[in-house]
């Protein structure tokens, strides 16, 4: 099975890199989703590309995302606000809804035959044929380039704000309301249909709400346990989760005990104040990363 891994690094990639890039990653994702470093668990991602092509690291990042939740879930059962849990479940539905509808399109388009022209049916003119390709492959990255710099830009400015107010500053707090909750949980599940890239968001936002930090943990990883199943439909059916990724996935998933133990051991042993310090460090690392990446 290490083998069939391997095989799946791009060349000019060391393996001992690209499977260095894929441990990290399942070791963050067990650490983030136990409740340490907020949104860092948003780097899983881009460290799997580094060691895989990009749609093949989300598909590969899914199931070991459900490993950890599981995880985490059974960890912190008992702790979780229910009001706000069930605010944003309601928006993470609808954001999911809409990324389902916008990955789509795109995989609808970019699989679209060619077209042939009416004056020779049996040639393709070049040009017509990738126009729509072309086109929907610009809107694609349009799409991803705005979506990193608004979620990675509001993430930052989140987080500088609450910081501010950490420090003696007085900043108005993001209201506990239902609009508010319905609100992150939406943008939450949308930006987690397209790139598993919703930490920062929900961090931020439950971070926000004054509960101690065994409910934000709590309720975090109940809110992306039950997203992370709504995904999975959506997954099969694009085909970014096949029986080659599922192999690679269980591999993978293997170390997933061991970051979820280390999360949880760091979760009990670190005071509040520095807890929410780290949290918002990790959704700051997270939001700097996708301001770069939609830069870039």
């Amino acid at each position: 099975m290490l083998e069939a891994l391997t095989t799946l690094i791009p060349e000019g990639i060391p393996v001992a890199v690209g499977l260095a890039a894929l441990a990290g990653a399942v070791l963050i994702t067990g650490i983030a989703k136990s409740g340490f470093g907020g949104g860092v668990g948003i780097l899983a991602v881009p460290l799997v590309a580094v060691a895989l092509d990009a749609q093949l690291a989300v598909g590969v990042m899914l199931p070991i995302l459900l490993a950890a939740d599981l995880v985490a879930v059974a960890q912190h059962r008992r702790d979780r606000s229910a009001p706000h849990l069930r605010w944003a479940l309601i928006g993470g539905v609808l954001g999911i809804a809409v990324g389902t509808t916008l990955l789509g399109y795109f995989t609808i388009q970019e699989a679209a035959p060619p077209i042939a022209t009416a004056a020779d049916p049996g040639s393709i003119n070049s040009a017509a044929a990738l126009a729509p390709a072309t086109a929907s492959a610009a809107a694609g990255q349009s799409l991803a380039t705005a979506l990193n710099l608004t979620v990675g830009g509001v993430c930052l400015l989140l987080v500088g704000l609450q910081l501010y107010r950490m420090f003696g500053g007085r900043v108005p707090r993001i209201p506990r309301h239902r609009a508010a909750g319905i609100t992150a949980g939406g943008l939450a599940g949308f930006v987690s249909t397209l790139a598993h890239a919703a930490g920062p968001v929900m961090t931020v936002y439950i971070l926000d709400q004054g509960l101690d930090k065994r409910r934000i943990v709590g309720t975090l990883v109940l809110y992306f346990f039950v997203i992370n199943w709504f995904k999975v439909p959506t997954f099969l059916a694009l085909g970014f989760i096949t029986p080659h990724t599922l192999s690679v996935s269980g591999l993978l998933i293997l170390l997933v005990p061991l970051g979820s133990l280390l999360g949880l051991w760091l979760n009990r042993v670190i005071p509040e104040k520095p807890f929410t310090l780290v949290m918002y460090a990790g959704a700051g690392l997270a939001g700097v990363w996708l301001v770069v990446k939609g830069l870039r």
